[in-house]
């Protein structure tokens, strides 16, 4: 029976040993622990209402904040940067200026992790922060060349897409830009360039603005420099035979000249090359007299480009060598009256001048001339119509006419 009553007993000390153990072992498996957590990002809330009312923040946007923290092991190791939200509440900020606030932490942890977590410790206490205005400008781009174009080759006018960059940022900031420069580095260009390149802002005093904090809406210009080929081309006319003056004996009794001489013209090889000149018209020497100047509109196909920039011609025309006489000519028909009609001529007779070599001139008469007026586009009405007349020098080709002429006649129903 002692043997009993001392079993008992140890059996009752050894339950009260296991008991603090097992307590002991309980209480010691989550210990409190405690510490700092840095690099904590601060997020600004608030942002959207800051903005509708045109304003930014323009420094202090990037900042960071260390906690030292107090709690249980198993919520303590799990706090970090992805666990711990640091914010600061802007919406009710109205006017531009530097702002201290206090900052919000919370946690993103298991349910009822963050019930032990205790902040001893915040730095910084505040965040420091300031507040501008606003702005937003379109600024135009224009374009720059360094390199250069091969020879018997011309740079044309830059073209971008987009033609502007919406720019936004601090007012003072977005205010100092006057435009956008592209800067086209090429060497020996023979043809358009067609590409994305970089830009640089520039400041309204010329300076280059590359580290100025705005944003914008493109990263890269989409840019176009038209390089076209150049070449010098004649200018010419085409003169018609006429009056005395034939295809065989132009040149010893035409003298013409032009000017300018030639022009430069622009434009892409395929449709250049082909050019030889440039032809301003025709020239009736049958109309001409003496000398005469002439002005023309220098025509040129619209794929091309007269980069001379000269858009009239003179032409100068004088004829030597050859003598003119005045015939009196009664020899006055009409045919081709309208259906219906007949046509009376009331020109009995009009002068007409000839030309051609001395000789040649002397020995025409009058009766070798005759007068013949064509009604085809007469009017078909009753009365009298002025009608151009074709004079015809018969027997005689080294003779010819030389001016306009007309008649009147009388167009009557038959």
């Amino acid at each position: 029976m002692d043997r009993a009553k001392k079993n008992k007993g140890l059996y009752m000390v050894l339950s009260v040993l296991i008991a603090i153990c097992l307590w002991m072992y309980v209480g010691n498996e989550n210990p409190d622990e405690s510490g700092p957590v840095r690099n904590l990002p601060v997020t600004f809330t608030g942002m959207e209402m800051l903005e509708n009312r045109g304003l930014m923040i323009t420094d202090g946007l990037e900042q960071s904040v260390t906690l030292n923290v107090t709690g249980k092991r198993d919520a303590f190791r799990l706090l970090s940067s992805e666990t711990v939200s640091i914010t600061v509440d802007v919406s009710s900020i109205q006017q531009p200026g530097t702002y201290t606030q206090a900052y919000q932490e919370s946690y993103d942890l298991p349910s009822g992790s963050a019930n032990s977590l205790v902040v001893t410790e915040r730095y910084p206490l505040n965040v420091t922060f300031t507040v501008a205005r606003m702005a937003t400008r379109n600024i135009p781009i224009q374009g720059s060349m360094t390199g250069s174009v091969a020879d018997g080759y011309q740079a044309g006018e830059f073209s971008f897409a987009p033609a502007s960059i919406k720019v936004s940022g601090e007012e003072s900031l977005v205010n100092r830009i006057d435009y956008a420069r592209v800067t086209l580095n090429q060497e020996d260009l023979s043809e358009t360039y067609d590409g994305d390149l970089p830009y640089t802002f520039i400041s309204f005093t010329g300076e280059s603005l590359e580290d100025i904090a705005v944003t914008a809406d493109a990263a890269l210009i989409h840019t176009t420099l038209p390089v076209v080929k150049l070449k010098e081309v004649p200018l010419t006319v085409n003169l018609i035979p006429g009056g005395g003056i034939s295809a065989e004996n132009i040149d010893r009794y035409v003298r013409c000249s032009i000017t300018p001489k030639s022009i430069m013209v622009s434009g892409a090889a395929a449709d250049l090359d082909p050019l030889k000149e440039i032809s301003l018209g025709d020239v009736d020497l049958s109309k001409v007299l003496g000398a005469n100047t002439l002005n023309f509109t220098i025509p040129l196909a619209a794929e091309l480009t007269n980069v001379s920039g000269v858009s009239e011609a003179i032409v100068q025309i004088s004829i030597t060598g050859l003598t003119t006489a005045t015939l009196e000519v009664d020899n006055i028909e009409s045919i081709h009256a309208p259906e219906g009609y007949k046509a009376e001529p009331l020109t009995t007779s009009r002068q007409v001048q000839i030309r051609g070599t001395k000789e040649a001139v002397a020995a025409v008469t009058a009766s070798q001339l005759r007068i013949v007026a064509d009604l085809n586009n007469a009017v078909a009405a009753s009365g009298t119509q002025t009608i151009p007349v074709k004079v015809y020098l018969d027997g005689r080709s080294d003779v010819g006419v030389v001016g306009d002429y007309n008649i009147v006649v009388s167009i009557s129903k038959e």
